[in-house]
């Protein structure tokens, strides 16, 4: 006997050329091998033979019938009846409609269609609930637009690389020593990496050369393709067709632009030719400055333009995007070096090399190798400072170079900046996580009223792994719509935090916050980071369905789902948990923040804030210089004294807590010792200490007789710090010091209380205060008024015009006003934590409510039995809120835990308070459990309050 034919192989031949989905060539061919048998089976009891049979079976290939004929194909010959089986299935598949996608399929070429199912079904799904999709949504959107927002703040301030030609070739010039050099005159500029205030007074370094020292390493050319020198930014006068106004100028070498690789918007920029002695003096105007300044007209290259007196060509305007060195800190005009000594005369003489005022920068060649580099640098450095008439330092201070590198810009910003956004950006990423728990909790609820659904799609074939990628895809779309409206949320709010820098610092910021392609990618990665996080444990545990007991009604409290329903349970009051103790985490920071804030705001500065107006008369277009600046600041302060409302006026070098200070070293001799000492020095007018009032705890202040230069020796009132740490218990009055050990030529007539100089986060320092007999600048000056002081700014502008026309006023401000500006970077920081505490708060409160809500509704049941066996409605709340509530408590105990452990990295953003306050921690935990047992209360009232009957019927 003959084997059976295999139809499946003879068939599946004549369909090669017609290239089927594989599913849909699987089924045709089952399909027709099982008619070809049932033909051949009929041919053999007919008596056919096999070899019959199965001919008679194969011309049924043969014999297609037409869609659109009832007759049979004719077949011409025996080479094509191998192909009229794909010929007319070609046809029938053409015209056939697409058939649609069923659940479950595994073919990949279905996975866009499925994919593109998945979206489509999951849109209806959140259309169909359309409360839980808006708070969803708008929830998700408010942790990734505070994520996005203080991205993107970090990414403008801290990230971003310099818009020039190969910032990463770039290098910045830092020296370093054992100890101090010992220079003639020396000026630091911020900017400099690793040179905070704090770190400037405790380790000899800094990026300021002399300019000898910057002509040498011109010539250096191993491993460097240039180099460029640049001063800091300084506020001019500037006068361009009558019209007076303000900006920050930048002294640099002709090499700047060149070397950095800029070309110009207008004109051209600044090159080395302009940068000698004799040139005609050129300026090259900022982009924004062009803009806002000038109009944006292109005609004023080539024109006159005065900056503090001295006349500029301006020679071109400088690459839109570029405002200098400082990210978002904009120089609004470049003037050559050579121009420095008659526009900006105080610096040191180039040819000092004792003096140091340069910062230097320079561009590595592409293939250098920065070891070598840094080697030949720092051999130049150390043979021009310590050899010569201008030696600073001693061989054995072991002097070297150090090349940070510049292609992020100077460090002002990063270094004032990076702490506080660190700690913002913490802030927001717990929120995130508070944000992906509470949603985690409401998907989860939602997969448990969904199981009937999730059921009845496994019994109708599709696969679990389906099923998780549709739940997946619901997330996802979630995501993405709060991606999507979390970055307006975020451009808005960066754009706000934008805007209260820049008008709370004294140097104007320019902070770009649109949005780009890096801030762009970390909103799409933290949204789909989002999707998974809270979308992850509902899919799995949703997707896990019993389908008997999941088709059954109430199926969710069937035996056979009591094991997924205790894994549901106990994940949602993990989630509650960790929600509240991501929240005792970030309310306890924002808590030491606030409170950082308040001691600040109220300190005792050591003198009266309040009615008092302050401001600095610019002097440097009316010519006054020198000893004419006293007769000038007598006259103001009579003109000033006799405004209504002024009760007392006053001047000095600078105004208090305004940023700035003197430092002078001087030696006590006799002072328990005769020794140095660093001391802040601070001159002043006449009734400085009565105007601000400032106790005078012995002796006298300065009389009219003590502002004369010939009066010896200076008379001077020392603060009690500097009293009692170097004269003790002796009396102080009468005691001689001064800058040199040889000749002490100051003596102390009054000592006054102490009070705060520079800064209200820097201790009081012992304090020397001098009368002000001349000064290189004008005076800062002082006003005390019985009434609001800013209703006297328009009659001081008037006094002062009357004085001399050619006097500008500046940073004129209240005394409060002030300090709130001192104050901008805590008050930022205390705001945002606070309102992200709350924001925690709120959503720690909503995912402990939403939890106690669902298992009280699940519980119904269990709770008429309860109330049927005599259990009262108090026993009723007691058991829902005590359930709530050990979750609530078990999270703030994990919370203190953790945020003991953290809070020491907040420690350097505190004053006044510890890390550790007990008083911050407890009011955290009784704010929280207040929540908390509100949050129990709701659904626990609601569970007291069911009908018996209901509940024992519930299902």
């Amino acid at each position: 006997m003959s084997e059976r034919p295999e139809w499946k192989e003879e068939i599946t031949k004549r369909l090669t050329n017609l290239k089927l989905d594989p599913g849909r060539e699987a089924e045709i061919v089952d399909e027709l091998s099982q008619h070809l048998e049932e033909h051949y089976q009929e041919s053999l009891a007919g008596g056919a033979s096999e070899g019959d049979a199965r001919r008679m079976a194969l011309e049924e290939l043969s014999e297609v019938k037409s869609p659109r004929r009832e007759k049979p194909l004719a077949v011409a010959t025996t080479d094509t009846r191998q192909n009229l089986l794909a010929q007319g299935l070609r046809r029938v598949e053409r015209e056939m409609k697409p058939r649609s996608v069923v659940w479950g399929g595994g073919s990949r070429k279905n996975l866009l269609a499925d994919l593109w199912q998945d979206v489509c079904y999951g849109l209806r799904q959140l259309r169909r609930n359309p409360g839980f999709t808006t708070v969803a949504v708008v929830t998700l959107a408010l942790g990734i637009g505070a994520n996005t927002a203080i991205f993107t703040l970090t990414d403008a301030v801290i990230l971003r690389t310099l818009p020039v030609h190969g910032p990463g070739q770039l290098v910045l010039l830092k020296w370093g020593a054992h100890l101090w050099p010992n220079t003639n005159r020396s000026y630091s500029w911020p900017g400099c990496p690793g040179m905070g205030r704090a770190a400037a007074l405790a380790i000899p370094g800094g990026c300021s050369f002399s300019y000898p020292v910057f002509e040498q390493l011109r010539r250096v050319r191993a491993g460097f393709s240039g180099f460029f020198a640049f001063t800091g930014s300084e506020p001019f006068d500037t006068t361009f067709q009558g019209t007076v106004s303000s900006g920050r100028g930048q002294f640099v070498s002709g090499s700047f632009f060149p070397v950095l690789g800029q070309r110009p918007a207008v004109g051209s920029l600044l090159e080395p030719i302009d940068d000698v002695t004799g040139a005609a003096p050129a300026l090259v105007l900022g982009y924004g400055y062009w803009q806002s300044r000038f109009g944006g007209d292109p005609s004023v290259v080539g024109k006159t333009v005065q900056v503090n007196g001295s006349p500029f060509t301006i020679a071109g305007v400088s690459a839109k995007g570029f405002m200098g060195l400082e990210m978002g800190i904009p120089v609004d005009f470049w003037m050559p070096l050579s121009c420095q000594p008659s526009v900006f005369p105080y610096f040191p003489k180039k040819s000092d090399a004792a003096g140091i005022w340069l910062d230097v920068g320079g561009r590595l060649k592409p293939n250098a190798e920065l070891p070598r580099a840094q080697a030949a640098v720092s051999l130049i450095f150390a043979r021009a400072a310590t050899s010569g008439p201008g030696a600073i330092l001693k061989p054995g201070d072991a002097p070297h170079v150090e090349m940070p590198s510049l292609n992020r810009g100077l460090a002002t910003l990063r270094q004032q900046f990076s702490e506080p956004l660190s700690v913002l950006m913490a802030a927001v990423g717990i929120i995130l996580l508070i944000v992906c728990a509470n949603l985690a909790g409401l998907m989860l609820a939602r997969a448990t009223t969904r199981q009937r659904e999730i059921a009845v799609r496994l019994a109708m074939g599709a696969g679990r792994g389906r099923i998780i990628r549709q739940l997946f895809t619901e997330s996802a779309l979630v995501a993405a719509a709060g991606g999507g409206l979390g970055i307006l949320f975020a451009y808005w709010g960066a754009s706000s935090l934008a805007s209260f820098l820049s008008t709370n610092v004294y140097t104007g910021l320019e902070i770009d916050t649109r949005p780009d392609f890096q801030v762009l990618g970390f909103t799409l990665a933290i949204s789909a980071l989002a999707a998974v996080l809270f979308g992850f444990a509902p899919v799995v545990l949703g997707s896990r369905v019993d389908l008997v007991s999941g088709l059954k009604e109430g199926g969710g409290d069937a035996p056979g789902s009591i094991g997924v329903g205790k894994r549901r349970a106990h994940f949602g009051s993990g989630l509650v948990v960790a929600q509240v103790a991501l929240s005792v985490l970030v309310l306890a920071g924002a808590g030491l923040l606030v409170r950082t804030l308040v001691n600040l705001e109220t300190m005792n500065v050591g003198f009266d804030k309040r009615n008092l107006l302050i401001f600095d008369v610019d002097t440097t277009l009316s010519g006054v210089k020198g000893p004419q600046l006293q007769v000038l600041s007598r006259n103001l302060q009579d003109r000033f004294t006799s405004l209504p409302g002024v009760t007392s006026v006053s001047y000095s070098m600078t105004s208090l807590l305004s940023g700035s200070d003197v430092t002078t070293v001087v030696f006590l001799p006799g002072a328990q010792g005769e020794r140095s000492a660093s001391v802040d020095e601070l001159p002043v007018g006449p009734h400085f200490f009565h105007t601000m009032r400032i106790s005078v705890l012995a002796g006298r202040t300065f009389a009219p007789v003590d502002f004369d230069p010939k009066a010896k020796p200076e008379p001077v009132v020392v603060n009690q710090m500097l009293a009692h740490r170097y004269f003790g218990n002796d009396n102080p009055l009468g005691r001689s010091f001064g800058e040199s050990a040889k000749t002490p030529d100051w003596q102390i007539v009054g000592v006054v209380a102490d009070a705060k100089y520079s800064a209200l986060r820097e201790p009081i320092e012992p304090t020397v205060y001098r009368p002000l007999r001349t000064s290189p600048f004008g005076p800062a000056f002082e006003l005390r008024t019985a009434r609001n002081p800013k209703a006297l700014i328009s009659l001081v502008r008037s006094a002062t015009e009357k004085v001399n026309k050619n006097l500008l006023l500046a940073n004129i401000a209240t005394q409060t006003e002030q300090i709130d500006k001192t104050l901008y970077q805590e008050r930022l920081i205390a705001r945002l934590s606070a309102a992200f505490g709350f924001l925690a708060l709120v959503l720690s409160g909503i995912g402990l409510y939403g939890l106690l809500a669902y298992q009280t509704e699940r519980r119904t049941h269990e709770i008429g039995i309860r109330m049927a066996l005599g259990a009262q409605k108090r026993d009723v709340l007691s058991l829902v809120v005590t359930g709530g509530m050990s979750l609530t408590m078990i999270g703030v105990c994990i919370g203190i835990a953790g945020a003991l452990g953290l809070a020491r990295f907040l420690s350097s953003l505190l004053y006044g308070v510890k890390p550790t306050d007990p008083f911050t921690f407890v009011a955290v935990s009784l704010v929280l459990i207040s929540v908390a047992l509100l949050a129990c209360y709701i659904p626990a009232r609601r569970a007291a309050k069911v009908d018996l009957m209901m509940a024992l019927r519930y299902e």
